[in-house]
């Protein structure tokens, strides 16, 4: 569902939000995931 709600994006330039899991996922499994999304950001961001 999309909303009109900003969470802070606005206040910079650069800003996003990632979000990860649900209510269907474990808290296993939320960690693995951001395990490989640190690896990938490190890689950008370097």
């Amino acid at each position: 569902m999309l909303t009109e709600s900003r969470y802070n994006q606005h206040t910079g330039k650069y800003a996003s939000i990632i979000e990860v899991g649900a209510t269907g996922n474990t808290l296993e499994q939320c960690l693995t995931s951001m395990k490989y999304l640190a690896k990938v950001m490190n890689e950008i961001l370097k």
